[in-house]
């Protein structure tokens, strides 16, 4: 058995979840510097069947750039990766791994550009959180973690790290799977994203909502059908009966979850629009294919951040 030394990168709603989840294995947290404050007071963690979690500050590490570790889980915002990616950089082990369960496209490039594809696999996730307070996480939706490579071609990372990190996340009750092929689990993970984020910020309801409006639920169908256009033109295919079906099942499963979008847009912070809607809109620019709805979506998000920020 491998000792694994796990970093997680961003201690919002994801990374707090999971290092709520991990602190039999000691975490080390690198957070931002008022998190990491707060985090001196410990991390509470509201399981999804209404246990209480209080866990106790000497159950995990506050990072710094003078730690070390095998794993690196990115969990921060979209907008950080690259400084991220250098803070792994810096941490990680020569022969470590890491991944990210970010939303959008690209951070796996972003961190091989970093770290070089021999310590990087591709990586996401479908669990789902929302942070309380900033040391204080509920579990809304027991979801999976997946990593694997881009595409059919064999990783070179260690296999005995993979095979040991899948050990734990499972004990953790965080379900990692491996996948062949991750490209297409990112694809439709934005597709779901783009599908449910902006719509139900903008509206500024739970993600059940859009099931049970049916004018959101068609603008909904509209704007993942104009993605999944965008997606094929990649050389990702995609069925539309199977991405609407998956849609109607993550709204349901997460009918009582506000989306992470909504969350930034109350608490006046900017949100990840330009990794969801604005990738599927330069995606699409380069291609020269119109995206209308995307890009009335990505305006309409950055106008209600800029209102939300001025009160």
């Amino acid at each position: 058995m491998i000792n694994l030394r796990i970093g997680i990168f961003g201690i919002g709603a994801i990374g707090g979840l999971f290092a709520a989840r991990l602190v039999g294995h000691m975490p080390t947290l690198f957070a931002s510097e008022s998190t990491s404050k707060a985090l001196h007071d410990g991390l509470i963690l509201h399981e999804t069947d209404g246990a209480i979690s209080y866990l106790d500050p000497d159950s995990f590490i506050i990072g710094d750039e003078n730690c070390q570790v095998d794993i690196a889980i990115i969990c921060g915002k979209s907008a950080d990766t690259t400084s991220l990616a250098n803070l792994c950089k810096t941490v990680l082990t020569f022969d470590g791994i890491a991944f990210s369960i970010q939303n959008g496209l690209g951070h796996a490039e972003t961190l091989a550009q970093i770290l070089g594809w021999d310590r990087v696999l591709a990586g996401s996730t479908i669990h789902a959180a929302i942070r309380k307070d900033i040391n204080e996480i509920q579990w809304t939706g027991v979801g999976e973690i997946s990593i694997g490579s881009l595409d059919s071609s064999s990783p070179n990372v260690d296999d005995l790290k993979v095979a040991e990190l899948m050990n734990i996340l499972d004990g953790a009750g965080l379900n990692l799977r491996w996948e062949n092929k991750m490209k297409i689990k990112l694809w439709k993970k934005l597709l779901l994203n783009v599908a449910i984020n902006p719509i139900a910020a903008i509206a500024g309801i739970e993600n059940g909502e859009i099931l049970l409006k049916e004018e959101l639920w068609e603008q909904s169908i509209a704007v993942i059908d104009e993605a999944i256009m965008v997606a094929r033109i990649e050389g990702i295919e995609i069925s539309n009966h199977e991405m609407h079906a998956l849609l109607a099942e993550v709204l349901q499963q997460t009918a009582s979850n506000r989306c992470s979008m909504l969350q930034d847009i109350m608490a006046g912070k900017v949100t990840e629009m330009p990794s969801l809607c604005g990738e599927v809109v330069r995606i699409a620019e380069k291609h020269g294919i119109p995206t209308p709805l995307n890009n009335q979506l990505l305006t309409l998000v950055g106008a209600l951040e800029r209102s939300a920020r001025v009160k």
